[in-house]
């Protein structure tokens, strides 16, 4: 850290003990910025989208340290309405808000009442379904534009963010990209399994019936492959994975995990070789690269952000999942696939995605819209 300490409060829709993407990058970045001695506050939402009981978390919590304060929301969790953020803002040197949401909209035209400097994360936007498309297109060029021009600067966490939020503002708009949890489960694949896995939201851009059927001509050309689908229902439901399963003659040879513990996804890898993902929008591709990291062979679709991501590591291939004979074609090859030395593999990931430089960037950004 550089210069004096600052108050930062995170305004994110979705916190600890909530699971994601986006959830992991707020944890990892407040808990980097708690040791490096500033002043953390995460604000939230006090419910779980999609949990089954609907239960409401406590207005006041903490988690290593950070303080976490969580308000009341109503209306849909594509656009959760939740006023009650702006009592949580006082003393904040920097505001920073991650994602495109009602959150965003709010602070930007509340700024003339809280007066806080506003950063922002992109985190993919709202683009991560083809879900109203061309709405979320003028929506974009209108709304977010104009909210944007109430935040001091913005950080975009993919290159495809940068080349879209690049439309709308291009003064302090700086590629930050996310920042991985590498030692969480590095290693610990067995590279002579024959199982594929899957870790991530169980949700309609995932791809998951594609990645079936996919699997079911892998297991067509060698029956000793297993596949094994993990992650919380979010639009998904284990039941019609399964039925999509027995659909596809498969049912005896994929496992469906509801909503796993890290330690359980940690287990499920040490019974897997390969990481699979037929997503077809990714911002980042978070779970990718954590699936490298335990030295996972990655196999992704051919989408933007995955095709970077293996060009990056040099490790992984890029297949066309909505073509379920290249999986045939994967299970004929897969005996040749070339894996990097783990050291090799461990020494790149840590300087490309490690935390340490992603928390220091945005370091920089604030004293920048301090200044």
């Amino acid at each position: 850290m550089t210069g004096a300490p600052l108050s930062i409060t995170h305004v994110v829709r979705q916190f600890h003990p909530g699971i994601g993407g986006m959830e992991e990058c707020v944890l990892q970045l407040a808990r980097y910025q708690l040791a490096d001695g500033h002043r953390v506050r995460v604000v939230t939402l006090d419910r779980i989208f999609d949990e089954p009981d609907g239960r409401h978390l406590p207005h006041r919590d903490a988690v290593d340290g950070i303080d976490i304060r969580r308000v009341g929301w109503r209306g849909s969790k594509r656009y959760p309405v939740a006023p009650g953020v702006l009592r949580h803002l006082g003393g904040a040197d920097i505001v920073h808000v991650h994602g495109v949401d009602f959150l965003f909209d709010y602070l930007a035209l509340t700024r003339p009442i809280h007066r806080r400097k506003l950063v922002l994360s992109t985190h993919g936007g709202f683009f991560h379904t083809q879900f109203a498309g061309k709405m979320k297109e003028r929506y974009f060029a209108t709304v977010t534009r104009a909210a944007l021009t109430q935040y001091a600067a913005v950080g975009a966490s993919s290159t495809a963010d940068f080349e879209r939020f690049g439309q709308i503002r291009r003064r302090d708009l700086t590629l930050i990209e996310n920042g991985v949890t590498l030692d969480k489960f590095r290693g610990l694949a067995d590279p002579s399994a024959r199982t594929v896995l899957y870790f991530g939201r169980l949700a309609p851009n995932k791809g998951l019936f594609e990645l079936i059927a996919w699997f079911a001509a892998m297991h067509g050309v060698d029956p000793a492959w297993r596949l094994i689908v993990a992650g919380k229902p979010m639009g998904v439901t284990a039941q019609e994975l399964r039925d999509h399963a027995a659909a596809n003659g498969v049912s005896h040879a994929v496992e469906v995990v509801v909503t796993p513990t890290d330690a359980q996804i940690a287990d499920l890898i040490r019974r897997s070789s390969v990481y699979a993902s037929a997503s077809s929008y990714e911002g980042f591709g978070l779970a990718a690269i954590e699936g490298a990291s335990a030295h996972l062979y990655p196999v992704l679709n051919a989408i933007p952000a995955f095709q970077r991501t293996v060009a990056t590591m040099g490790f992984g291939r890029i297949v066309d999942f909505s073509d379920p004979e290249s999986g045939a074609a994967f299970a004929w090859h897969y005996p040749e696939v070339e894996r990097p030395d783990p050291a090799a593999l461990d020494t790149l990931l840590d300087a490309r995605f490690g935390w340490r430089g992603h928390v220091d960037a945005f370091e920089r950004l604030y004293r920048g819209v301090l200044r």
